[in-house]
């Protein structure tokens, strides 16, 4: 009986031994998979740890759609876990999940249009304003007033470049409104904090692990206005978000 026990016990972690084999060489294969994304974490429980691979996967969709120029399909981290699996290892006394998605899951099922047709807006034509060969010496419009109505008026195309941008609450609706500014003209490039050659000459959106949008700040070092709020800020206040930047075209702008 006693040695029936123990082959019984013996098979049990024979087969426990191929089922995490079995996984780990899952985890593994996947990794190297270019068709899909992951993000994994080992923690002391299965709560924590799940939690926290579902973050760094929504993470990497995210960065994957921004720097790949992805339509997504979907609208919310809620999506994003739904379409994903997850594989549960266990290292000692902890757990390792991985949660991993395919590409193709999230793209939109529509064609990727090219680049001279990515958006139907039409380019904003600027108003031709015709001088005078000279302006009489006793004219009422005289530097001043000029001075007053170019700044009004450049002032209005910058702050619609800036309002269309706060309107945005989501990463996912950034690429909707960047793109047609950037063929407008408004804005001369974006992308990534990290790709940022001269950042304190941007102007950054900083968004959360969820996607959210957490703050719109102009330009700047450490101190940068928080064109939301209108106080002083510093990207040192997100930690943990992650942020884009944008160049203004400065020809639309009076104003720094």
């Amino acid at each position: 009986m006693n040695r029936l026990i123990t082959a019984l016990l013996l098979a049990c972690l024979a087969s426990t031994a191929l089922g995490e084999d079995t996984r780990l060489a899952q985890i593994n294969a996947i990794k190297k998979n270019a068709d899909y994304l992951y993000g994994e974490a080992t923690l002391a429980t299965k709560a924590d740890a799940t939690s926290l691979a579902y973050e760094l996967l929504q993470k990497e969709v995210f960065g994957w759609a921004q720097n790949d120029s992805i339509q997504l399909k979907v609208t919310s981290v809620t999506d994003i876990n739904r379409l994903a699996d997850t594989i549960m290892t266990r290292r000692a006394d902890m757990y390792r999940v991985f949660a991993y998605v395919r590409k193709s899951a999230l793209m939109s099922s529509c064609l990727p249009q090219q680049e001279d047709t990515v958006n139907t807006v039409k380019s904003v034509q600027p108003v031709k304003i015709v001088k005078p060969a000279k302006a009489p010496a006793d004219s009422l419009v005289n530097d001043s007033v000029k001075n007053f109505i170019k700044q009004r008026f450049l002032s209005k195309r910058q702050n619609d470049a800036l309002n269309r941008l706060k309107k945005a609450k989501t990463f996912f609706e950034l690429k909707e409104i960047m793109l047609p500014l950037k063929e407008e003209g408004k804005i001369m490039d974006y992308g990534k904090y990290v790709t940022a050659q001269h950042p304190e000459e941007c102007y950054l959106i900083v968004y959360d692990p969820a996607g959210n949008i957490r703050a719109l700040l102009g330009k700047g070092d450490d101190v940068r206005k928080n064109l939301n709020t209108g106080r002083d800020d510093s990207i040192r206040n997100y930690r943990g978000c992650g942020a884009l930047w944008f160049i203004l075209n400065e020809k639309y702008s009076l104003s720094k």
